[in-house]
């Protein structure tokens, strides 16, 4: 596959069946760019972190979890140097999330991404010999929706 633009990634999100809901396919296509951006700049595959924006927070910005989490990406205030309110700002949480992706997915999972995503999800506890089956789940549901935005390959 050629490089991924904000204009193909908005292309497979509109080609995509059922999957963001009612208004979820505008306002993700309003912020490819960005995600390409910062997939880009953090060696991430931008279907995956539109994958996981989706599952965190369904696109919408202002969303906080019951544990505190905020914004696009729903990230912790704790473990970032942004407020709450800073990550609503889907551009702030858009980066700030692919940077802990990252982090996961290379650092903690040494490139595993369904242990990254669940590191992600469920912190450190996600190796070993019990896993967080939580944050398995919400692993294999970001790597399928995933592989259900990547355009499909010509053989």
């Amino acid at each position: 596959m050629g490089t991924v633009t904000g204009t193909v990634l908005c292309a497979a999100i509109m080609a995509s069946s059922g999957v963001f809901g009612f208004g979820g396919k505008n306002r993700a296509c309003k912020h490819s760019k960005q995600i390409v951006k910062a997939a880009d700049k953090y060696k991430l595959d931008p279907y995956l972190l539109t994958a996981m924006i989706q599952v965190e927070s369904n696109w919408n910005p202002y969303v906080v979890s019951h544990s505190n989490a905020c914004g696009l990406t729903q990230v912790l205030p704790q473990y970032s140097k942004y407020t709450c309110e800073q990550l609503k700002n889907p551009k702030t949480s858009i980066f700030e999330g692919a940077k802990k992706l990252n982090f996961w997915i290379y650092k903690y999972g040494k490139g595993n991404i369904a242990i990254g995503l669940c590191g992600y999800n469920a912190g450190f506890r996600c190796k070993g010999k019990s896993p967080n089956k939580i944050g398995l789940t919400y692993a294999k549901k970001v790597v399928k929706l995933t592989a259900s935005l990547k355009p499909k390959e010509n053989n």
